[in-house]
């Protein structure tokens, strides 16, 4: 569907997963085998954290088109931006506060960066095409509990997944500079 078809809220959380992909493209397109094994202290490895941005990516997408299907016969009547909802949850600087990731969200499979970041890549574009599919109907009108943070609507989790990955590739920088 092309861009100017979307509904305005649509379009901005489409921009913002969007651009929090294009950084993630950047941050991984030349890790090494070495580097992903990097990790500081006893935390993630790179390619670890990488395969919890994919997994997280793609719950999100489900908890999306989940929600997405709840109100897909009541139209969106608001225009306003969407973004400002989440600032609440904001981490000025995410490498101070560590928060423990849920068991069901942990990395498990040792995948390389590479796998990873390709998944991650999918399940983005999954995410982007349910909210396409529903530009236009009220994702803000039904709620799914975060783990972390409560209740989030459509808009919220799929503009928190863009927050989420961001987050992240500050933590991968990090532990490649180190």
């Amino acid at each position: 569907m092309p861009t100017s078809a979307l509904h305005p809220r649509i379009r901005e959380v489409i921009s913002a997963l969007t651009e929090a992909q294009r950084e993630m493209e950047v941050c991984c397109a030349d890790i090494t085998p070495e580097q992903e094994l990097r990790r500081i202290g006893d935390g993630w490895t790179v390619a670890q954290v990488v395969e919890h941005i994919a997994v997280v990516d793609g719950g999100a997408g489900r908890i999306v088109s989940n929600i997405a299907k709840q109100v897909a016969a009541v139209p969106e009547t608001s225009d306003d931006p969407v973004a400002s909802s989440l600032d609440r949850y904001r981490v000025p600087d995410p490498s101070f506060r560590k928060v423990v990731a849920p068991e069901m969200v942990r990395p498990m499979s040792g995948a390389p960066v590479a796998e990873s970041a390709a998944r991650a890549r999918e399940s983005r574009a999954r995410l982007i095409a349910a909210l396409e599919a529903a530009s236009g109907t009220a994702l803000g009108g039904a709620h799914f509990p975060h783990p972390i943070f409560g209740p989030l609507d459509g808009y919220q989790w799929a503009l928190l997944a863009a927050q989420h990955q961001r987050r992240h590739l500050v933590q991968i920088r990090t532990i490649l500079a180190s």
